[in-house]
C-alpha cells in the first residue's frame, strides 16, 4: 500500500470513531484543559508551578509561538497528544494494557542500533534526522516546556517496534515500499528507521534541556548523511554485481 492510500485508510478508520461518541470523551477533557492553560500562557500568567506542570504534561502551549508555522506544528503536536491519550485510556475500558509492547520495544530498539554496514546505517540516521526535523516543527521554540510531544513519540515508537504495527510503523513501511518502487522493505530496515526516530526524539529532548536550538539543522544534516550512506551502499552493490 502506498503512503497516500495508507493515510487515507487510517483517516477513514479514525472517522469511524464518530460512530461511538464516548470514545471522544478523553479528547474533549483534554480540550477543556488546554483552553484555560493556553489563555494563561498567552497573557503571561503561567508562572504558577501547577500551571507549568499541567502545561508540560498536556502540551498546552504547543503552537502558541512561532507564527503560522509554529501554530501549524503545534496543531500537529496536539493531534499526536490527543491520539496518545486515547491509546492510553481507551484500552482500559476493554481491560487491556495500553502499552503492552514497550518491553519488546526496548529489545527491538537496541537491536536496531547494531549496524555493520553503510546500508544499515542509512535508515538509522534517516529516522533520527526525520524525528529531529519533526520535533523542531511541532515544538517551534524547542523549549523543554513543550518537549512532552517528543516524550509521547518515544513511547509510541517503542510500542510500535515491540509490536511491529501501529500508525508510524505502517507509515514508514508504506513510504519505504514507495521509495523502493514497490519492493517489499525488510522488517529490519523499517525497525532501524523507527529505532532511529526513537533516538532522534530522545536527542531532541536532550537538546531542549541544554537550550541549544539545533534540532532542525541537525535533523537536516543527518538526513543528508543518510542519503550519502544510501548512495554509497547502492554503488557498492552495483559494483559487486559487475
Amino acid at each position: 500500500m502506498g503512503v497516500g492510500k495508507f493515510i487515507g485508510s487510517y483517516i477513514k478508520a479514525s472517522l469511524a470513531t464518530l460512530k461511538k461518541p464516548w470514545r471522544l470523551i478523553p479528547n474533549l477533557l483534554l480540550a477543556i484543559i488546554w483552553l484555560p492553560l493556553s489563555l494563561l500562557g498567552s497573557i503571561g500568567l503561567n508562572g504558577a508551578w501547577w500551571v507549568r506542570v499541567l502545561s508540560f504534561l498536556t502540551f498546552a502551549e504547543g503552537g502558541m509561538f512561532g507564527g503560522f508555522f509554529g501554530a501549524l506544528g503545534g496543531i500537529l503536536g496536539k493531534v499526536a497528544m490527543a491520539a496518545f491519550l486515547n491509546a492510553m485510556i481507551l484500552p482500559l475500558f476493554q481491560k487491556k494494557r495500553p502499552f503492552s509492547g514497550i518491553g519488546g520495544g526496548f529489545k527491538g530498539f537496541f537491536g536496531a542500533l547494531a549496524v555493520k554496514s553503510a546500508s544499515a546505517v542509512a535508515p538509522l540516521l534517516g529516522g533520527a534526522g526525520a524525528a529531529l526535523a519533526l520535533y523542531a516543527f511541532m515544538n517551534i521554540d524547542q523549549s523543554l516546556q513543550n518537549s512532552m510531544v517528543a516524550i509521547i513519540a518515544i513511547v509510541t515508537l517503542l510500542q510500535n517496534i515491540g509490536r511491529q504495527n501501529g500508525f508510524l510503523w505502517g507509515l514508514v513501511f508504506s513510504a519505504a515500499g514507495g521509495l523502493s518502487k514497490g519492493r517489499t522493505p525488510s522488517y529490519m530496515g523499517v525497525s532501524r528507521w523507527v529505532g532511529g526516530m526513537t533516538l532522534g526524539f530522545a536527542l531532541g529532548v536532550a537538546l531542549s534541556a541544554t537550550g541549544l536550538l539545533l534540532c532542525g539543522w541537525l535533523g537536516l544534516l543527518l538526513l543528508i548523511i543518510a542519503v550519502v550512506f544510501m548512495l554509497v551502499s547502492k554503488g557498492k552493490r552495483e559494483v559487486a554485481r559487475v
